[in-house]
């Protein structure tokens, strides 16, 4: 079982993974230092989400393919992993796991692979994997999906400056399936599983999925909600599909051209999410716009968000940030704030402030960008 283990933590997809993430955890600190001259948000909060819910949902799901004798051949379980590699490194343009739905499809068109096992073996358990692969990417998103979102500053069309925000979570799955044939079997040591008459060996096939997107008109937190709804629907409906293939195995192939497809529809789908929106977050003379809000101050405890607009402060009406920190002068140690959100609902939020800094919020205006 060790050598299972050292396969799944050195594979090519986690060691990408992991420097993937790294990278562009220190873009961001980077980048925030140099626009705003400090880090908003320090915490690997995203970090231990990705660890513990991905590695939670890889065991599950493993413990349900054995149950369910999901068997990929050898081609199925490389092109998987390429493609993971290959999403991670354009991970810059965007990342989504509906690229899972074409390794099937893409093995059993060439012959780059040589000889494939006939799809009616295993073209249920591949379908049943990216299907329940899906809705595990479902789940994370929406009750595991931290806000550690990336605002980037840019002129608009009107002369007044836009905010662009950016998140990049990612959730590291462990799968563990059995794969036919004698190719590792021929090890003493390597693990091994009897199904039926038949000798399967147990490989690791590391996956990652999340998000990694970037909206003008909205926060990624609703995005990624929508995201999350949409990966919920194709889930079920790959199941679906999956029931299809174990009922009558001789429809593997079609089965395997239906998921790509529904895998291209769900790339699509996540796109739009990503551009709908109420109206570009941009710089007003209605009030003092917040790009971001720091995680543990009077700010967030106020339950600020980036693209609140700050309408009054103790009671006065607020244009510009000169305005705003004038108008914390006037109470020291409280702070009493009306704020419109991007939706254009109005709320009221009051709090305590640091004492004898009562500029110091947590909240990131347009003000803050560096020269």
């Amino acid at each position: 079982m060790g050598h299972l283990l050292v396969t799944i933590f050195l594979s090519p997809v986690t060691v990408c993974g992991l420097l993937v993430a790294l990278f562009w955890r220190e873009h961001r600190i980077r980048q925030e230092r140099a626009v705003f001259g400090t880090s908003i948000d320090r915490h690997w909060t995203n970090w231990w989400a990705g660890l513990l819910g991905g590695i939670g949902c890889g065991l599950i799901l493993s413990l349900m393919l054995v149950l369910l004798g999901a068997t990929l051949p050898q081609p199925v379980m490389l092109m998987s992993g390429l493609l993971e590699v290959l999403a991670l490194l354009l991970s810059g343009l965007g990342f989504a796991p509906w690229f899972l739905a074409l390794a099937g499809l893409i093995v059993v068109l060439p012959a780059w692979f040589g000889p494939v096992p006939a799809p009616a073996r295993w073209a249920g358990g591949y379908v049943a994997m990216v299907a329940l692969v899906w809705l595990a990417n479902a789940l994370l998103l929406r009750f595991l999906n931290p806000a550690v979102d990336v605002p980037k500053l840019r002129p608009g069309k009107r002369g007044a400056r836009i905010a662009t925000y950016s998140r990049r979570q990612w959730y590291w799955l462990p799968l563990v399936l059995p794969v036919p044939g004698d190719w590792l079997q021929a090890f003493g040591w390597w693990p091994t599983l009897g199904i039926g008459a038949t000798r399967f060996a147990l490989v690791g096939l590391p996956l990652i999925v999340g998000a990694a997107l970037t909206t003008r008109k909205q926060l990624p937190t609703r995005a990624t909600d929508a995201w999350a709804w949409q990966y919920l629907g194709a889930g079920l409906v790959a199941l679906i599909v999956a029931g299809l293939v174990y009922w009558r195995p001789a429809a593997g192939q079609m089965a395997i051209f239906a998921l790509a497809a529904l895998g291209c529809i769900l790339g699509l789908a996540n796109w739009a999410a990503t551009r709908r929106g109420t109206g570009l977050i941009s710089q007003t003379s209605t009030g003092v716009r917040i790009v971001a809000v720091q995680p543990d101050t009077p700010a967030s405890k106020m339950g600020l968000v980036a693209g609140d607009i700050v309408l009054t402060c103790n009671h006065q009406a607020v244009h510009t940030e000169n305005e705003l920190y004038a108008a914390l002068q006037t109470s020291p140690t409280y702070c009493r704030l009306k704020v419109m959100r991007l939706d254009g609902a109005i709320r009221l939020a009051e709090t305590a402030v640091f004492n004898g800094v009562p500029h110091e919020l947590g909240m990131i205006t347009f003000a803050e960008e560096q020269a």
